[in-house]
């Protein structure tokens, strides 16, 4: 699936979506690649090596010049692509030196950090550091349209997995409130449709963290000291194609409730701190 969105009818600028066939539970209808012009354009997100999605990206770029192949995290949804298609359209690779290395891909000829921006025909993208779904993660925030690209850190339908041991609950509650405190219009996320609400969608995100927190915290009270028990006890119906990212959530959050000093861990059980 591909489509074009104006970014702003007074001006030129534009976002391309394209789609991978990848679909799953996490990845929702498959991995959204971005190419924002006009020309010379940038690619974010090439996505999986899947010749076809890569073949799609190349045509629809036809003959524009790109700047560069830019990637969010290492994760080979997002990342396996990037070689073939950077050498495919003579683009520089752009990304964190640890989502190279982790991706197993050549030390990037951009290398993105804190700050870092990328020109490009409709503007120029900043790299905003998003720690909490993987260390290296990073999301592009295009100032002249207010857009966020934030790959896995907010999707278009419920929410990013977190879990250890790259996941990192604390550094994700710290990301989402520094990106709650940028201009934005629009997020688009890695998986699934705009985020037309950004403010409302990120404060959701924030919420239901804190909710999640309580619950667990609720569940320890309750006698719940392992991560299955405790995932049993918070989340009720759940698809049994998604118990193992849920327990990586949980897992997450202990984690972080035991650096915050509210809960201990022994042997692989919890209980609360107050209880000792």
């Amino acid at each position: 699936m591909s489509g074009m969105e104006m970014v702003d009818p007074s001006s030129s600028a534009w976002v391309k979506t394209l789609v991978a066939a990848n679909p799953g539970p996490l990845t929702l209808d498959g991995t959204r690649s971005y190419i924002l012009g006009p020309s010379p354009c940038v690619v974010i997100d090439p996505g999986p090596d899947l010749a076809t999605h890569l073949d799609a990206v190349e045509a629809e770029l036809g003959t524009y010049e790109v700047t560069a192949v830019c990637i969010t995290h290492y994760h080979p949804d997002h990342a396996a692509g990037a070689e073939e298609l950077a050498a495919r359209l003579g683009a520089s690779l752009a990304a964190t030196p640890a989502s190279a290395q982790l991706a197993a891909l050549e030390p990037p000829d951009i290398s993105l950090c804190e700050g870092k921006t990328i020109g490009f025909g409709g503007g120029r993208i900043e790299v905003v550091p998003a720690p909490g779904h993987c260390g290296d993660h990073v999301c592009f925030y295009w100032p002249e349209a207010r857009a966020l690209f934030a790959g896995d850190v907010i999707m278009g339908e419920g929410t990013s997995m977190i879990a250890p041991p790259e996941g990192d609950m604390a550094a994700y509650l710290s990301t989402l409130e520094r990106l709650a405190r940028l201009e934005l219009s629009v997020i688009y996320p890695g998986h699934g449709a705009p985020v037309e609400d950004p403010a409302a969608r990120i404060s959701q995100y924030i919420t239901h963290r804190m909710d999640r927190e309580r619950q667990i915290l609720e569940a320890l009270a309750a006698g719940a000291d392992t991560p299955p028990a405790i995932r049993a006890a918070v989340y009720e119906d759940l698809d049994p194609r998604l118990q193992l990212a849920a327990e990586g959530s949980v897992l997450a959050h202990l984690a972080k409730l035991v650096v915050d000093g509210r809960v201990l861990a022994e042997a692989e059980r919890y209980r609360l701190a107050d209880q000792a």
